[in-house]
C-alpha cells in the first residue's frame, strides 16, 4: 500500500464516520497534532474525531494535491461538512448545532512507518472556521 493510500484510508474513514477504522490507520503511539496543540493517542484522537462526526455527520475531505516524499506525505485540501449536531467545545460545554455548511482549507502533514502513520500533523484556519459557524 502506497503511503498515499495510508492516509487516503484515513480520510476515508472519518468520512465514513468510522473513527475506530480511522484509529487503525495510526501506528502505536502516533504523533497527532491540530491547530490547538497535540492530541494524546488513542483516546484524545477518538474523542476529537468523534466530537467533529457528531457535530458534522456526514462530513468529507476533498483532497487537491499530495505531494510525498520518501515516508513524508503532504496532503492538501478542503473540508467539508454541514453542522447539525452540537459541538463539543474544550471546556466541555455544548454549541447547538447551527445548520450551517463550513468549509476549511487544509494541509495534513503524514510521516508513514510500516504502512501505518506515525505522526498527523494537520492545520486549518480555526478561526475561520468558527467564523462559518457563527
Amino acid at each position: 500500500m502506497s503511503n498515499r493510500s495510508v492516509a487516503e484510508s484515513y480520510f476515508q474513514a472519518v468520512t465514513r464516520g468510522d473513527v475506530e477504522g480511522a484509529l487503525a490507520t495510526l501506528a502505536p503511539g502516533a504523533e497527532f497534532v491540530e491547530p490547538s496543540g497535540g492530541v494524546p493517542f488513542p483516546d484524545g484522537v477518538r474523542a476529537m474525531l468523534g466530537g467533529y462526526i457528531t457535530a458534522f455527520p456526514g462530513c468529507r475531505f476533498e483532497i487537491a494535491l499530495a505531494i510525498e516524499s520518501g515516508a513524508e506525505l503532504a496532503v492538501e485540501g478542503v473540508w467539508v461538512g454541514k453542522n447539525t449536531g452540537p459541538m463539543q467545545r474544550p471546556d466541555g460545554t455544548k454549541l447547538p448545532a447551527t445548520n450551517k455548511e463550513v468549509r476549511a482549507p487544509f494541509v495534513t502533514l503524514f510521516k508513514i512507518r510500516d504502512g501505518k502513520i506515525a505522526s498527523h500533523r494537520a492545520y486549518w484556519d480555526m478561526a475561520g472556521f468558527m467564523a462559518q459557524l457563527a
